[in-house]
């Protein structure tokens, strides 16, 4: 089984793209791969009528190794540091991939 973990931010605020991916996601990497944190990838959306501007996805072995990773004391400075980069508070979705294909 894969988790998935979707992260969203609003077209509507501020958002330091340089920051986000020069600091924060190997952050993020870094705190996160010992309680299963698999990969990352990163979306920056262009179309205007898009409610997001951006959107992360974090895959983890299983639904229970996210829930360790933000719970642990560790996570406290991924959190602290979104300060960084925006002022939004994310949306946050999260479940088990039922299907793919690479081609």
């Amino acid at each position: 089984m894969v988790a998935v973990v979707c992260v969203a931010y609003k077209a509507s605020e501020r958002f330091d793209m340089d920051y986000y991916l020069k600091n924060h996601m190997p952050l993020v990497q870094k705190t996160w791969a010992s309680a299963g944190l698999k990969s990352w990838k990163v979306a920056q959306y262009s179309n205007a009528d898009s409610p997001y501007a951006v959107m992360a996805w974090l895959e983890f072995g299983e639904l229970s190794q996210w829930e360790k990773a933000t719970s642990a004391p560790e996570a406290a400075s991924v959190f602290a540091d979104i300060a960084n980069f925006t002022d939004a508070v994310p949306d946050r979705l999260f479940g088990t991939l039922t299907g793919s294909a690479t081609s």
